[in-house]
């Protein structure tokens, strides 16, 4: 049996899949039986060709299908067959150590039934002179966590009884999987180790997250809310990624009071109101010490509410009924 498949997702990322790969190859060349398979998400550019010129296994998903960063892992767990799955995303780059330390960790804790670590953002035209010194702090001490990243190490036993990533849903299957683990009685846990650099834009500008709703990844909150109505995984979903509910609450609670000024010719509810909404914007921007800060996060919870309807007036699908129409680029033993 396959001791680790290494599972990567991409969709146009020549100008990183080089760096990924040599990165897996390097820190997985001691290991005796292990698979490695990168997941294309019909990439227009030459992501395939340029990842070609490895050992390593490719498939590409086809375009008459929906196309999701978790159709990638779905895809790349069933074309898998590793006691252990790491799953990284076509924009990082696998930090030295990190499998060294926690493939024996998550090995010997049957109860962990998916690990992490820290995470190096840096800008995409980041070369090796920006990256920072190899930490020496990095430890081998575990933490209990809520949920991880796209970068994490799963066992596949506990995806086998809980089910893998939900092929249909555009963003967020990453915490709505650990949920699903963590209520099965599995630990989500994180290792005081740096897992990968992570080649992003500039998470903190306005620019980003219209980028990030342009490509729906605002969209899976709401899928996974109605994916999971009346089952036992909805609060708890709702309660740590939930982060639409609220600004639908107040704006719902805004409506109602404004309605019922129309309706009554009472407008001091709706002074009232607007007086509080601007003492809670002052009172965040006086605790942040930054008003643009402030704005940014009014902005963001608007997105996340925006994604959240639209994904939730979404139909949901079955996840066992997703297509999975590959071309197989190409196969190493």
């Amino acid at each position: 049996m396959t001791t680790l498949s290494v599972v990567m997702i991409t969709k146009n990322q020549e100008w990183n899949i080089a760096r990924l790969i040599e990165s897996v190859l390097a820190e997985t060349a001691t290991l005796d039986t292990k698979e490695i398979i990168l997941v294309d998400s019909a990439s227009t550019d030459e992501t395939v060709e340029r990842a070609s010129r490895y050992p390593i296994r490719i498939v590409r998903l086809h375009t008459d299908q929906r196309l999701t960063a978790a159709a990638g892992r779905y895809t790349g767990y069933r074309y898998t067959q590793g006691n252990f799955v790491l799953f990284l995303d076509g924009d990082m780059e696998l930090y030295p150590g990190w499998i060294d330390k926690a493939l024996p960790i998550i090995q010997n804790n049957p109860d962990i039934g998916v690990i992490v670590g820290h995470r190096i953002d840096l800008p995409k035209d980041a070369g090796e002179q920006d990256k920072p010194p190899l930490s020496q702090a990095d430890s081998d001490s575990v933490t209990e966590i809520d949920h991880g990243g796209g970068a994490a190490l799963y066992r596949r036993s506990v995806m086998e009884q809980v089910g893998t990533f939900n092929p249909y849903i555009y963003s967020d299957e990453e915490p709505e999987l650990c949920i699903r683990i963590r209520h099965a009685g599995y630990r989500a846990c994180r290792l005081e180790h740096t897992i990968v650099y992570h080649y992003t834009d500039p998470p903190e500008e306005t620019s980003t997250l219209l980028l990030r709703r342009g490509r729906n990844l605002y969209i899976g909150y709401g899928q996974n809310i109605r994916f999971h109505l009346g089952t036992d995984i909805l609060w708890p979903y709702i309660r740590e990624r939930g982060f639409g509910c609220l600004p639908g609450l107040v704006l719902v609670t805004g409506l109602m009071v404004v309605a019922h000024a129309l309706v009554t010719h009472k407008w001091v509810y709706v002074q009232r109101l607007f007086v509080l909404t601007l003492a809670a914007v002052l009172g965040d921007a006086y605790r942040r010490g930054n008003v643009q800060e402030t704005f940014y996060s009014i902005i963001q919870r608007g997105i996340m509410l925006e994604g959240t309807i639209r994904g939730f007036l979404l139909p949901p699908m079955n996840p066992d009924q997703y297509p999975c129409h590959v071309d197989v680029v190409q196969w190493v033993p």
